[in-house]
């Protein structure tokens, strides 16, 4: 039986509005200067968003609070914060591009925080044994266990990211990425896996039926 704070933490995605309130909690926390705040706050707002936003950098640093995550690491704060920063659905460098942002926008060493960015380039990838960067890849993979209408919901985000796609082509790119993830002995390799492993199973099985249905 999940503890009351994953079941809240589980439930986050239901309400956007609290999860952009996250976002704000967020760039407080990471103690940026105005305009490094200012810049993040116009990326996230960008019209081609729709999934990567505020409110999914939000859900993250709230679902790391919830689960037990120490607020005081600035690191991992950063690294949340920054991961998306640089967002264009089309392109191969948006975790590089991240994380040259977070070095020109913050000073000092923020070595730790930009290579745990360029890990989520490809999460089944790092083979790392760093407990921090496996927090930050498992947060960012949360919403692969949403309850079924808000896995639908941010599948909609998503296709409207994609928009650039034709059907077909969306279709087996998403189908080629949920695969994938179902293919790996684990989605998620902390103590989250406890929580969000059978949930995010369910919904990649039942998403790869509906492709293959459509098909």
């Amino acid at each position: 039986m999940p503890r009351t704070q994953d079941r809240a933490a589980l439930a986050l995605a239901e309400d956007l509005d609290q999860c952009r309130a996250g976002f704000g909690a967020l760039l407080a926390r990471a103690d940026l200067s105005a305009t490094a705040a200012a810049e993040l706050r116009r990326r996230y707002a960008e019209p081609h968003r729709a999934y990567h936003d505020a409110a999914h950098v939000g859900l993250l640093w709230l679902r790391h609070l919830l689960h037990g995550g120490d607020p005081a690491d600035r690191d991992l704060a950063l690294a949340i914060l920054f991961h998306d920063a640089v967002y264009d659905p089309m392109a191969k460098d948006n975790e590089d591009a991240s994380a040259a942002l977070l070095a020109a926008l913050v000073p000092g060493d923020t070595a730790w925080a930009q290579a745990a960015i360029r890990a989520t380039a490809d999460h089944l990838a790092y083979a790392g044994a760093d407990c921090r960067v496996l927090r930050l890849l498992d947060l960012d993979l949360t919403p692969l266990a949403e309850a079924p209408e808000i896995f639908a919901r941010n599948t909609a985000f998503l296709r409207r990211e994609y928009a650039a796609l034709d059907e077909a082509r969306w279709r087996a790119g998403r189908g080629a990425v949920l695969a994938r993830f179902l293919e790996a002995p684990a989605i998620f390799r902390t103590r989250l896996a406890s929580i969000y492993e059978a949930r995010a199973r369910e919904n990649l099985t039942a998403a790869l039926a509906e492709l293959h249905e459509a098909a």
